[in-house]
């Protein structure tokens, strides 16, 4: 189902410690070849009761920007409710990076390095449809003025890593209905202060479970001081909750950056903007082949998320109070380019359109196979069987798992909330999850096998469901055009 997961599956732990996410004594190459087709196996994804045991996973991200020497934390600290902004110094914000434009929508930052007023990006850009084609670019972005130059391919490398005494600490059971997960943040193996519920952490329902749920949608990144900078994914639930089933997970970006006060628990969240590009998506949505980058110079702290470059302060201005939550509108300096986003969107929708046409097809397909009935246009239900045609609705890890297509993720949540788009994009949307959600679609996964009268009976000789592009004729599926 999702391509770069079926690539990196028998490489789980590796391909998420290239990203800094696991054993800080474990490498592997960012752009990497694909492993064999023994590797590619369907991953078993669930939604597993809380039944699993409490065990304790540590998490080592992101880069070390300052010394490590903290503060040993107060005996207590009274959490205060706030949501009070924070100030924005001059230069601070958030700046839209033209990957685009030099390496097409499957591209997304994997490094940044300030240097005076430029900063030196290393970018990820795949091949598509392939991340075993994926390669590392050098370029210049200079903030002030939007100037982006590419500087040629680099070769493959380890995504810098935090290496600092601060650990995020998960317990391994899954998570039930999207709730928030519960973390203990370390310094040296001793609690500091405690994580702050106003800003809430996430976890992924991954099976085989290489990470805790908690590990995959949370991330430090870097460390100034007694300041820790923390990257955490949303939205808690994923496009048309509660009627999303069977999406439980891959569909969390980037979408937050939390400095948090190891000593005192004060926080200042800051909001990342949404990538548009597939890229930007399906690279760091789970199982994370890459991470947000970050690096600290000049009192700034910089960090790349997907097609973003934030410009942050690296202590944040001003008192926090101890335990007090502020939220940081910080501005964005840059915006992408329109006829960009433009495009991204139309990409999307013909994206999305084209999933739910295939998944009719397919199911209509199935019915007027079992029926018994030839219809001119609707081929034999061995056709997709025998992949002569493509049939993404076929594979069971949906059902099993969870596992749909990262590009049909990408198409259901691009960033576009309002006009006729999305409109057209929450139809469409609803389409595919009332197909995947009906009875009849069950029974084509093939797992529990009916013969052609029993299926017959299961719907009164009916076809069961309206089909986008067909109409109901008699006991068969027709196709309109």
């Amino acid at each position: 189902m999702k391509p770069l997961y079926r690539a990196v599956l028998a490489l789980t732990a590796a391909s998420v410690i290239v990203a800094g996410c696991g054993s800080p004594t474990a490498a592997s190459n960012l752009a990497s070849s694909a492993p064999s087709a023994a590797q590619g196996a369907s991953p078993a994804r669930s939604v597993a009761p809380n039944g699993i045991a409490h065990n304790v996973s540590r998490q080592d991200h992101g880069q070390h920007g300052a010394s490590s020497g903290l503060s040993a934390p107060p005996a207590s600290a009274a959490p205060a409710a706030s949501a009070t902004a924070v100030a924005t110094p001059s230069g601070v914000g958030w700046y839209a990076v033209p990957l685009g434009r030099a390496y097409g929508d499957l591209a997304a930052i994997a490094g940044v390095d300030p240097e005076g007023a430029r900063v030196r990006l290393v970018v990820r850009a795949d091949a598509q449809g392939s991340t075993a084609k994926a390669r590392l670019e050098d370029a210049w972005f200079t903030p002030s003025t939007g100037a982006f130059q590419p500087a040629g391919s680099v070769p493959a490398q380890t995504q810098r890593s935090y290496a600092g005494p601060v650990h995020l600490v998960f317990s391994n059971t899954f998570p039930t209905s999207f709730q928030p997960v519960q973390v203990t943040v370390e310094v040296d193996g001793r609690h500091a202060a405690k994580w702050p519920s106003a800003v809430p952490m996430y976890g992924s329902l991954v099976n085989p479970e290489t990470l805790s749920p908690g590990s995959w949608d949370n991330v430090v990144l870097g460390q100034v001081g007694d300041w820790v900078w923390v990257a955490l994914k949303g939205p808690q639930y994923p496009p048309l909750y509660p009627h999303s089933w069977p999406i439980t997970w891959g569909f969390r970006v980037w979408n937050r950056v939390v400095a948090f006060n190891v000593v005192t628990g004060a926080a200042v969240v800051y909001s990342v903007p949404r990538s548009y590009g597939l890229g930007s998506w399906s690279e760091l949505t789970t199982p994370n082949e890459i991470l947000p980058s970050f690096a600290e110079a000049g009192g700034r702290v910089y960090v790349g998320i997907g097609e973003w470059l934030g410009v942050l302060p690296a202590v944040p201005p001003g008192q926090v109070p101890a335990g007090a939550v502020h939220a940081s509108s910080v501005a964005i300096r840059l915006a992408p380019n329109a006829a960009y986003v433009a495009q991204e969107d139309e990409r999307a929708l013909d994206t999305l359109r084209s999933f739910t046409d295939e998944a009719a097809r397919v199911l209509a397909s199935y019915w007027d196979t079992e029926a018994g009935v030839h219809v001119s246009g609707v081929p034999a239900f061995s056709f997709y069987q025998r992949d002569m045609e493509r049939a993404w609705n076929l594979d069971p890890a949906i059902v099993n798992h969870g596992d749909l297509p990262t590009e049909l993720l990408w198409a259901m949540s691009f960033p576009v909330a309002t006009g006729s788009e999305a409109v057209m994009r929450r139809r469409l949307s609803s389409e595919v999850l009332s197909m995947l959600q009906s009875p009849l679609q069950q029974d084509a996964y093939g797992m529990v096998v009916k013969t052609p009268s029993q299926v017959m009976a299961q719907f009164h000789g009916r076809p069961p469901l309206q089909l986008p592009g067909f109409s109901i004729r008699g006991n068969a599926y027709v196709p309109n055009s």
